[in-house]
């Protein structure tokens, strides 16, 4: 799963999740976000589900890579969820209703 890593000459950690490696690229028969085609339902507004290759779990196991005083690593906690804010693969923000806005931001939060 997902590490991070200490840079030292940039004081700052960096993810790093060499497991995504590992996922399928997208199909060519359809695509996943489709209405009725894998974790999405036939209809639906807006919709929320986990991603099926997260970069993040909430119970990590201990990092692969080993650290140093200079370069520590450390496990790297979180939760990958997919949002699709509507069934309209063109549609940007600017094209939905309030109505549909209100009910995509009452999703984050």
């Amino acid at each position: 799963m997902a590490e991070l890593r200490w840079n030292p000459l940039l004081r700052t950690w960096t993810m790093v999740a060499g497991n995504r490696q590992a996922r399928p690229n997208l199909r060519t028969d359809g695509c996943p976000f489709c209405p009725g085609s894998g974790n999405v339902p036939s209809t639906y507004d807006v919709l929320e589900y986990d991603n099926d290759f997260p970069a993040l779990t909430t119970d990590p196991d201990e990092p692969d890579a080993v650290g140093s005083e200079l370069s520590p690593v450390a496990p790297n906690y979180g939760k990958c969820e997919v949002i699709l804010y509507s069934p309209q693969h063109d549609a940007s923000l600017h094209d939905l209703s309030i109505a549909h806005l209100t009910r995509l931001v009452e999703l984050w939060t």
